[in-house]
């Protein structure tokens, strides 16, 4: 499941499989199948912060020394969410924003909800700190196109705005046309 329809996800243009939010039973009967597991990436096609049982699904793999890492819209980042992952001992949380400035985000991302990120991962930072904790490391990410690569610049210099140390640009697609 995914609460966006983004240009750039295979999603908004191709259902190959019914929307389906992982549940617990067929997490655990996934994880004990790799009992040497050091890494887990916990995206896909959809949004993680949609499942109820993320938190417990991360300190499960990090009860057993996995890596844990996931690519989050942020749109749902509230502080309740920024608690329960930083408690949960996530290593890694990506946010995907795909343009430096509100009407870039919207024509990429289909939603009109560039400040709600920003402030959402702003405030994450900020209780992050509260907390006294490392973990999590944010980053930024940012789907190159040519709508938006231009802000490129402009993505570094918000993440450095917000409190995020790193920014990453991923697939770079053209289309002719």
């Amino acid at each position: 499941h995914c609460n966006l329809l983004c240009e750039t996800c295979p999603r908004t243009f191709n259902t190959y499989e019914e929307p389906k939010t992982l549940a617990w039973d067929d997490f655990l009967r996934i994880v004990e199948q790799f009992p040497e597991m050091r890494r887990a990436v916990l995206h896909g096609i959809g949004e993680p912060l949609l499942n109820k049982n993320l938190p417990r699904m991360i300190a499960h793999l990090k009860a057993r020394g996995v890596n844990v890492l996931f690519n989050t819209n942020a749109t749902l980042l509230n502080d309740d969410w920024a608690r329960k992952l930083i408690e949960s001992g996530l290593d890694e949380l990506r946010v995907s924003i795909d343009g430096a400035n509100p009407k870039t985000y919207a024509l990429i991302r289909g939603a009109p909800l560039f400040h709600k990120v920003l402030g959402n991962l702003k405030r994450f930072v900020e209780i992050q700190k509260e907390m006294g904790a490392d973990c999590p490391r944010p980053s930024l990410w940012m789907t190159g196109v040519k709508e938006n690569i231009g802000e490129l610049p402009d993505v570094v210099r918000l993440a450095a705005r917000v409190g995020v140390p790193e920014v990453y640009l991923q697939r770079m697609t053209y289309y002719a046309g």
